[in-house]
């Protein structure tokens, strides 16, 4: 999708639906799935710091963005279950992982 229309602040990455187990078979690591999370992080924190909403939009919207979207509601208002509780989400846990940890990571700059 093309949001350049909409706003000047989008962040664009390609990223499977994929769960654990599908990663494995795939012969995917954990580690070298979605290998622009920390971007997306630093992003997310610049975001956020500058007061501006932040959407999370996938092909459908319902898990790789819940995902996302979750880890985000998680990092900075620990309220990321309530996407989960949500039956009409089904959040990608591995995108709400890397996303949570790749926030924690960058929380400071990187260090």
């Amino acid at each position: 999708m093309d949001y350049s229309r909409v706003c000047d602040h989008v962040f664009y990455c390609e990223l499977d639906d994929l769960d654990l187990d599908v990663l494995e078979r795939r012969g995917v690591s954990y580690k070298a799935y979605f290998p622009e999370a920390d971007d997306l992080a630093k992003f997310i924190l610049t975001a956020h710091a500058q007061g501006m909403d932040i959407l999370c939009q996938c092909e459908y919207g319902q898990s790789r963005s819940a995902g996302c979207a979750a880890a985000i509601l998680e990092y900075f208002y620990h309220t990321g279950i309530s996407v989960f509780a949500d039956y009409k989400r089904y959040p990608n846990q591995v995108v709400y992982y890397k996303v949570l940890d790749a926030l924690e990571r960058n929380e400071n700059g990187g260090t």
